[in-house]
């Protein structure tokens, strides 16, 4: 007989008897991932790719106080940093965007493409080729 899930007691197995209920795993581990090469690549790309920006950020930080510093101690006039604050600025923010543009398209994604592929060539078949 098959486990059956417990309406009762969401999360719980039903194995036949009240005694046999027990737990049933939310998220199961699944070592595969890490010993499969090319996954365990992207992943390591990923995290690199996160700590390059992390670096890059703090280094902006620390520029820019410094920046700021040598202004104040020049007297305070025209505030000068803020050009080379919004040009490296700005490639800090893409380079933070390009975080996101290597994920993983979601099933939505995919339908929307398909169904954009299908109103451009409706006809699909043998007699088509």
């Amino acid at each position: 007989m098959g486990d059956i899930p417990d309406a009762a007691c969401p999360g719980r197995i039903y194995g036949g008897g009240m005694d046999d209920a027990v737990p049933a795993p939310l998220d199961p581990y699944d070592g595969r991932i890490e010993r499969d090469p090319a996954m365990r690549k992207r992943a390591l790309k990923r995290i690199e790719a996160r700590r390059a920006f992390r670096v890059h950020a703090t280094v902006y930080a620390l520029v820019m106080a410094l920046l700021v510093i040598i202004w104040l101690s020049s007297g305070a006039g025209y505030f000068w940093p803020i050009w080379p604050a919004a040009g490296w600025g700005l490639g800090l923010a893409i380079h933070g965007f390009s975080l996101t543009w290597d994920k993983e398209p979601t099933e939505e994604e995919i339908a929307r493409e398909a169904a954009k592929l299908r109103r451009k060539r409706p006809l699909d078949g043998p007699q088509d080729r």
